[in-house]
């Protein structure tokens, strides 16, 4: 097996783990055996692609909405329980100067030995812009937290991201769908497969990549649909995301459901402007 692509198997594979659901709806998203649940909020922020709100809350009483897209976390919105919490909201989007006190607000929710839950809803406002707010990766680095985790003893992130598209006609370069999707994709898109559909068993790329995204969704489909149930608006919903960055040399995995069918796919590079993009694209 080519080494360059044990880091997108293991990935992938991480999308196996099942969520756990509380009163409510709302998603377990750290433990109380947890060791770093502030982790698993960048985590989960970092595979959020498309504009989404994201409600943290401790077992212990702190809560933290935060208005995420583009692996960036544009504002704060609502802070229960969080002193110096001022500092970031009404803030209509964060910059350079807001980086510690929202690290104070992260780990102040992400209380340890009490479990970590998490709402998804849709974005207050101004979600189109992403090139404002402060990159989920600075923060990482600020506090020494690995976003792909692949290790044994790592926790998984939570949300899975999604594909690439299928083989494009020349003459549907500019149609809307998965074809107009992988249109506006151009060359970015490495390697890519769909299931399901009418274009169900389509894809392009080196065929060790597509054999590995091929076998992951024949035994993993349905793990993958309940990790895009977890942040679409309603089950079933079309969604677009993004498993991940920095993969292999800068690669991205991303994934994307359009009614029934599924795609998965390796874009070179950050992904999140052309993403955006292309989704648009898809959704015409």
């Amino acid at each position: 097996m080519n080494r360059g692509t044990l880091p997108i198997l293991a990935r992938l594979q991480s999308l196996q783990t099942s969520g756990r659901f509380v009163a409510g709806g709302t998603r377990v998203l750290a433990e109380a055996t947890d060791r770093n649940p502030v982790a698993q909020i960048l985590r989960a922020a970092n595979e959020t692609m498309l504009p989404r709100s994201l409600r943290f809350f401790s077992e212990s009483g702190p809560s933290l909405t935060l208005d995420v897209a583009g692996r960036r976390i544009l504002r704060v919105t609502d802070a229960q329980g969080l002193p110096s919490a001022q500092d970031c909201l009404g803030v209509g989007a964060l910059e350079d100067e807001h980086k510690d006190a929202l690290i104070k607000l992260l780990q102040g929710v992400a209380v340890q030995r009490h479990e970590l839950h998490v709402a998804t809803g849709p974005i207050g406002r101004g979600g189109e812009a992403v090139s404002v707010g402060l990159p989920v990766a600075l923060l990482a680095d600020l506090l020494l937290v690995e976003l792909n985790p692949i290790g044994p003893d790592e926790e998984p992130a939570a949300l899975a991201e999604a594909p690439t598209e299928p083989q494009v006609e020349e003459a549907d370069v500019s149609g809307s769908g998965f074809q107009g999707f992988a249109a506006a994709m151009g060359p970015s898109l490495i390697a890519w497969l769909i299931d399901g559909g009418a274009e169900d068993g389509r894809s392009d790329g080196p065929d060790e990549m597509v054999s590995h995204l091929q076998g992951f969704l024949a035994d993993e489909r349905d793990s993958l649909e309940r990790q895009f149930d977890l942040l679409s608006a309603l089950p079933g919903d079309p969604i677009c995301m993004i498993l991940g960055a920095t993969l292999v040399e800068g690669h991205s995995i991303i994934g994307a459901r359009l009614g029934p069918a599924v795609l998965l796919g390796v874009v070179e590079g950050d992904a999140t402007t052309a993403v955006l993009g292309a989704w648009r694209a898809a959704l015409r």
